[in-house]
């Protein structure tokens, strides 16, 4: 059909005139600290490792009960929080001590044939969020530390590394690595191993989700999702997927933890 005529006496409108596009400024920042350079080259050696992933899914519901029950407890007693990161720490080192290959850096011997070392203490690396881009400090010795100790060095590495101020210690020597960067909002995450370490997890939000009891009945549940990424030049899936059902355990049912504790 023809287009119908404009009205008489209407006015003609107007066409914008095309903005003026000015480019903005381009910047150069050179990476000179000691930690962002570590951090590219542990990235460029994971690029070229093979790795497996596999995810799970952990019911937090009873592990944050826990800790909100004790939350006053902790604050009076030993003047400190307890957050669910540092069970979360130590919980991995108590899977580890039914693992022990996880806790793995795999290389080359003198001869040039594969090897790998496996380390005598848990030092557990964790990623903290600054102002000048990710730092990842250990907490070391962690088999051998309370829940409230974990929780003191993590308050620590944490303050050090908002300020600037970690010494290349708190960097060194960490044997696997947990990610926490569901506090940040993703719900799942897919990490990359930090410095040769044969292990990586990493954590999503916790979100109120439903799910099936025993009864059979629909539920609200605390579901957080883990993901595991570990090297496969030495591990396989089977071991990786059974040190994920241990850290599974521990954090789903905290009375399991009175079957580790020791004097």
């Amino acid at each position: 059909a023809p287009a119908a005529a404009a009205a008489p006496g209407a006015p003609a409108v107007a066409i914008p005139a095309r903005p003026t596009v000015r480019p903005g400024e381009e910047k150069v920042v050179p990476i000179t600290d000691i930690f962002g350079k570590a951090m590219v080259k542990s990235m460029e050696a994971a690029v070229s490792t093979p790795c497996m992933a596999l995810g799970e899914e952990i019911d937090m519901t009873a592990m944050l009960g826990l800790t909100k029950a004790v939350k006053a407890q902790a604050e009076k007693k030993y003047g400190t929080k307890v957050t669910v990161t540092s069970y979360m720490i130590k919980a991995m080192s108590l899977a580890l001590a039914e693992f022990p290959i996880i806790n793995t850096k795999f290389g080359q011997g003198a001869d040039g044939g594969p090897q790998y070392t496996m380390f005598g203490s848990h030092n557990i690396s964790v990623a903290v969020d600054t102002p000048n881009g990710l730092v990842v400090p250990n907490i070391k010795d962690c088999a051998n530390l309370s829940v409230v100790e974990i929780q003191r060095e993590v308050m620590r590495v944490a303050k050090d590394a908002q300020a600037g101020k970690l010494a290349l210690g708190d960097i060194k020597g960490g044997t696997i690595t947990l990610s926490n960067i569901g506090v940040i909002g993703t719900k799942d995450p897919r990490p990359i191993p930090f410095d040769g370490q044969a292990v990586i997890g990493a954590t999503g939000r916790t979100m109120t989700l439903p799910r099936y009891n025993e009864k059979g009945e629909l539920v609200p549940r605390q579901i957080m999702q883990i993901r595991w990424v570990g090297d496969h030049r030495h591990l396989d899936g089977a071991t990786l997927a059974r040190f994920s059902n241990a850290f599974k355990r521990y954090m789903e049912d905290p009375y399991e933890w009175t079957l580790a504790l020791r004097q």
